[in-house]
């Protein structure tokens, strides 16, 4: 009885494997592909084939079908997404998803081999596939990093919000010329302008966001490969992209499709004027809470007269202005502004209105004469 129970469990294991083989195999395929099969696979042009000839790639390790893999990513077609009838919304065709799944696997299969990817091939690729860009990007020697990191900093594409953020982060470790002006001309202070009655309390407010996301289900016949969230919080088995005043993690979640348009892809990385502020002062070797001045502020002003409140708001815009010089003063002293940009390298200044007197209150009249780079903002913060 107890041989037969050995055996019996023998024959649950071996079944057990035999169908997770198969799991992970292409349809008719029998055992692991030969290294001529996986590269059969790879030159098909078959994305389904290709997603396996990756796969299987990663897991034999083979460094001899790397030059293929690397051919597949330099050949990359950047997609275009087509318009749906009858809406303004657009989608991918499935032709173009299942190219798509199968460059995931792809990159996955380079960044886990630790595979150098030529710039112009990360150019290519960025506005597909920001957050592997990323990482192969912060993989690169600082002097071939730049002036592709540069090149992705300024690019404005639907996936590559992170890629901006890490592209920026690499720039500000060896900032180039002309990158400190552009990052300070391009942040936006937001100022909410409370406008109360005299003798009032303080007046405020807020809200927050949430991502909720429903993933695919898993596509029939395609193998898992790894996608990466980048993320400025770090959790277990998370790697290092690009160090410095925000450090922008990595995790690997396995999926056979690609994940990059799910919200969680990318949480809390990109590039926007707070972070720009940030990355400033890590140019100026100060915390960020040494510069004077954030990208978000509010005031409160008290309404006696139309008179008096605009002194008081230019006072304000004023006072908000000095600090501003204040930052460009000290970028030209650590040479990271030329004697011209200090001219023209200023951050805007955009004012919100929100009159909470009541409804019997006499309108206020919004300020014409504004300073430069100073204006009234006509959406809501």
């Amino acid at each position: 009885m107890t041989r037969f129970c050995r055996l019996l469990c023998i024959a649950c294991v071996m079944a057990a494997v035999a169908a997770y083989s198969a799991a992970q195999m292409p349809a008719g395929a029998g055992g692991f592909p030969s290294e001529k099969a996986i590269g059969s696979w790879l030159l098909s042009g078959d994305p389904q084939l290709v997603a396996w000839g990756a796969h299987d790639t990663l897991i034999a390790r083979d460094q001899y079908l790397l030059p293929d893999l690397l051919s597949l990513a330099g050949r990359w077609q950047p997609l275009f997404r087509q318009p749906i009838d009858g809406s303004n919304r657009t989608e991918l065709s499935r032709e173009q998803t299942d190219r798509r799944d199968a460059m995931a696997a792809v990159l996955d299969t380079l960044i886990q081999m630790k595979v150098p990817v030529p710039a112009d091939t990360l150019r290519t690729l960025a506005p597909d596939f920001g957050n592997a860009v990323a990482i192969l990007l912060s993989r690169m020697p600082a002097d071939e990093a730049g002036p592709a990191a540069l090149d992705l900093y300024r690019l404005q594409a639907e996936h590559t919000y992170a890629l901006q953020y890490v592209s920026a982060a690499l720039l500000a470790q060896h900032p180039p010329a002309g990158f400190a002006a552009d990052l300070l001309a391009n942040i936006k202070v937001r100022a909410t302008v409370n406008v109360v009655l005299p003798g009032s309390g303080e007046f405020g407010g807020g809200m927050a966001g949430d991502c909720f996301y429903v993933p695919d289900p898993p596509r029939k016949d395609w193998p898992e490969t790894g996608q990466y969230a980048l993320s400025t919080q770090k959790s277990n088995g998370s790697l290092v992209v690009v160090a410095g005043v925000d450090t922008v993690y990595a995790t690997r979640e396995r999926s056979t499709h690609y994940l990059g348009d799910l919200c969680h892809m990318s949480m809390g990385v990109s590039l926007g004027s707070e972070q720009r502020l940030r990355l400033i002062a890590e140019m100026l070797s100060i915390s960020p809470e040494a510069i004077p001045w954030r990208s978000d502020t509010t005031t409160q002003i008290e309404f006696r007269s139309q008179q008096q409140f605009d002194r008081d708001l230019l006072s304000f815009v004023e006072a908000q202005q000095a600090k501003y010089h204040a930052t460009v003063t000290a970028l030209a002293d650590h040479n990271l502004l030329t004697a011209s940009e200090t001219q023209e390298a200023f951050p805007a200044l955009e004012l919100k209105l929100y009159d909470v007197r009541g409804m019997d209150a006499v309108p206020v009249q919004a300020l014409s004469n504004l300073p430069s780079h100073v204006e009234w903002s006509s959406a809501p913060f």
